[in-house]
């Protein structure tokens, strides 16, 4: 019983790697590794902010307003840009190279930002 919640535990903590191959199926073929990479790096960023957080000994958030754990809220955020990314990116078949990485980066920076003021409040 307790190793079966455990295994929820891990599962649970990386639930966002759902992304990956949903990311690979719904791009291009000159789209998938950016948008691997970009998954990836929302992933990660994630973890960082948390650690973040956490050693600034500021778990419930800054202020500590909002019911949810930091983590929801990362999920939540970076899961709606990430779903968005993917739309777009599904819907722009011919967009590769330079203008594929550039709203790769705009959604990115946006999301990071948008995550840090929700893991303010």
């Amino acid at each position: 019983m307790h190793n079966e919640s455990n295994m929820l535990s891990i599962a649970y903590q990386w639930i966002d790697l759902i992304w990956l191959p949903v990311a690979l199926l719904l791009t291009r073929k000159g789209q998938r590794i950016m948008a691997s990479l970009f998954v990836v790096m929302c992933i990660l960023t994630l973890r960082t902010q948390l650690e973040l957080m956490g050693s600034i000994n500021k778990a419930d958030g800054l202020l500590g307003w909002l019911p949810l754990g930091l983590y929801e809220r990362g999920l939540i955020i970076y899961g709606f840009l990430i779903a968005l990314f993917l739309i777009l990116a599904h819907f722009s078949p011919n967009t590769k190279g330079v203008i594929f990485l550039a709203a790769a980066l705009s959604l990115y920076v946006c999301g990071f930002c948008v995550s840090m003021v929700a893991m303010v409040f």
